[in-house]
């Protein structure tokens, strides 16, 4: 199969890594030949979910990195939260959202060269985070 993108982004909270999370990253990984995984900071957790994660950031980046997907590379947030500067830092050509993320408003005016996509969910009626 070839890889119509040459640079992915995709980022999340990745706490207590699921069947869910694995259809997430691999079927992203499978249509780019470089995929950045970023997995968010407990900070950036606390103020999106407005609760703290059950895994400390160093238990769901190790996670998601023992996932072994063979063109990623897994990174954890920046330490400010900036996510506009994270998408800046890695200059993707599609950003790959899980079904039930939400579009930040100004990706298209401020990165109008990046496609977005989102992955649809796999069983989210058992393999949803909320639930565990």
């Amino acid at each position: 199969m070839k890889c119509v993108f040459s640079k992915g982004f995709i980022a999340g909270t990745f706490d207590r890594l699921h069947v869910g999370h694995q259809f997430l990253l691999w079927k992203a990984s499978r249509k780019v030949e470089k995929l950045t995984i970023v997995v968010a900071r407990d900070q950036t957790v606390q103020k999106i979910k407005n609760k703290s994660p059950h895994l400390s950031e160093l238990q769901r980046f190790q996670s998601v990195e023992a996932q072994n997907i063979p063109n990623a590379t897994v990174r954890l947030g920046r330490g400010d939260g900036d996510f506009q500067k994270t998408l800046c830092e890695e200059n993707p050509d599609i950003l790959f959202l899980g079904y039930d993320q939400q579009e930040p408003s100004w990706i298209r005016n401020s990165f109008p060269h990046i496609q977005i996509e989102r992955i649809n969910a796999y069983q989210p009626e058992f393999f949803k985070s909320s639930k565990f």
